[in-house]
């Protein structure tokens, strides 16, 4: 160390210098003498002797031989601040010492030096913002207003990132600056956009905060309006206790929670009167609640359809109360009769009617519970038919039908699925020959061919309409039959149906006469 000072000081041209620079280089000390040079430079006052040990650094590297690296780092980190320091206008600053900006460290064989006790950002904010504990001087002072300027030239001139440098200057501007309270709060919120706009790392909801803070709610409502994150807006909005205006801003945001925060923290603060009328007034949020209470408030859905007079979905709300709920039949119908009520008040008839059948389904269910055994109760009309008809129980499945006016085709195609699912085809047979099947007997074939009962089917075959004849024979397997019904129709689709299911030799003679067929219609 004491070497590397009096190397230092020496004429760099003198005998003395040689020598102490080859002891230096002999102890294998010069990496170690040049930062230190350099580090007393940061620790000395007078621009001179800073000019003098930064020069001496750098030819003791120049006389080892560096090529770039860590050095030139400590050349740049260490000059501009210098260079900043001593241009600092000393009545606009306090006793400040380039030690307790720069400190050294070492990292191997190379240091680099960093802002550690005092950081860039540090000295920014002495300039642009008074010290913690400081007597804060009138904004429209010359000595306080041109500390802005001064920082922003700093930032500037150690070309620091705009978010770090320039709009951390802006910000600490405008929080001052809503402190004017001799200004009207529209000319503040107008004089903060204009001189931020949309610089970046500015945030409007942070300038907003300190204006509340100040006591000014207005000005921070008008700051608000400059914020373009509505996730910034609503809390602070919130928090000034403006929640109907963080209801539009959040609504006008688009985010789904951050509208349900809104709902939740108004639905706390409100009375339930006031709270529903504030949800008339904004469908969104009044559909988001809706869907909410869907969920978790059932009790406060009622309420809102009841508010706004909204029989449909009250209606709807009892049908779905009434299964949800109620296990006893009485209460079950009860709330039937509820929704029945409201759709009539919503000039719902179909709704109604259908709501008062399913009462007297349900009477009929329990009924026939209690009769015949079995599980009726919930069934729909059709399985309550077709549970009647595998029972053996046809004559109350046609009263039934009567009861709730099924149409005939239906309740032909309920009994003849039952009675095949059932393989009685003797009773099958019977209803078939009650009265003219309204449905047609082709089903008949179908559903017999489906149970695999060739047998039964062909009976029914024999009955099919004309229309039909064809498809039926088919179905059964008789291809010349109705080979001879297609001829005698003089059906080209029907020829080339019967054709399409002409397979190999034992339907070749078939398949000729079908040709044979054709070719004379065509002569003619």
């Amino acid at each position: 160390m004491w070497e590397t000072w009096l190397w230092a000081w020496c004429p760099k041209e003198s005998q003395k210098a040689d020598e102490y620079l080859r002891e230096i280089q002999e102890l294998g000390q010069l990496t170690q003498a040049v930062q230190q040079c350099i580090e007393a430079a940061g620790h000395e006052h007078q621009p001179d002797m800073q000019k003098s040990l930064l020069r001496v650094g750098l030819e003791g590297r120049a006389g080892q031989g560096w090529e770039g690296g860590g050095m030139d780092s400590w050349g740049s980190s260490l000059c501009c601040p210098l260079a900043l320091l001593r241009r600092l206008p000393l009545e606009t600053s306090i006793p400040m010492r380039v030690r307790r900006v720069l400190t050294a460290r070492g990292d191997g064989e190379q240091g680099k030096y960093r802002y550690k006790q005092l950081t860039i950002q540090v000295l920014l904010d002495r300039y642009g913002k008074p010290r913690a504990g400081a007597t804060l001087p009138p904004l429209s002072t010359p000595s306080h207003s041109l500390l802005y300027p001064l920082a922003i030239q700093i930032c500037e001139y150690l070309r620091l990132p705009e978010v770090q440098g320039v709009s951390r200057i802006l910000a600490h501007w405008a929080c001052y600056k809503v402190q004017q309270k001799d200004v009207s709060d529209e000319d503040v919120a107008r004089a903060i956009n204009q001189k931020l706009g949309d610089t970046p790392g500015v945030s409007y909801s942070d300038i907003a905060a300190r204006a509340y803070g100040c006591g000014r709610t207005e000005l921070a409502i008008k700051l608000l309006e400059y914020e373009p994150r509505s996730g910034e807006q609503v809390p602070l909005l919130l928090k000034m206790k403006r929640s109907k205006l963080a209801l539009s801003k959040a609504i006008e945001s688009g985010d789904t929670d951050l509208v349900f925060t809104v709902l939740l923290h108004l639905k706390n603060e409100l009375n339930r009167g006031d709270f529903f009328m504030t949800l008339r007034n904004q469908p969104m949020a009044l559909s988001l609640y809706r869907q909410f209470c869907k969920h978790q408030e059932l009790e406060t859905l009622k309420d809102l359809y009841n508010q706004d007079d909204n029989h449909q979905e009250l209606g709807s709300f009892h049908i779905r109360a009434s299964y949800a709920a109620e296990e006893r039949i009485e209460g079950r119908v009860a709330a039937l009769q509820t929704a029945a009520d409201a759709f009539y008040k919503a000039k719902n008839e179909f709704a109604a009617k259908a709501t008062e059948d399913q009462m007297r389904l349900l009477r009929l269910q329990r009924r026939l519970e209690d009769e015949l055994g079995g599980q009726f109760l919930d069934l729909s009309l059709h399985d309550t038919a077709t549970t009647l008809i595998l029972g053996g129980h046809n004559k109350r499945a046609e009263q039934l039908a009567r009861d709730f006016r099924i149409p005939d085709k239906r309740l032909w195609w309920l009994k003849l699925t039952a009675l095949a699912d059932l393989e009685d085809w003797e009773e099958l047979e019977k209803f078939s020959k009650s009265k003219k099947s309204p449905i047609g007997y082709l089903p008949f074939v179908e559903i017999c061919m489906k149970q695999h009962n060739k047998y039964e089917a062909k009976k029914y075959a024999s009955r099919v309409g004309p229309e039909q004849k064809v498809k039926a024979l088919l179905l059964v397997g008789d291809v010349a039959q109705a080979a001879d019904v297609a001829i005698e129709h003089r059906n080209e689709a029907e020829l080339s149906l019967v054709l399409s299911h002409c397979t190999g030799a034992t339907d070749g003679a078939t398949a000729d006469k079908i040709q044979r067929a054709r070719a004379q219609a065509q002569k003619k």
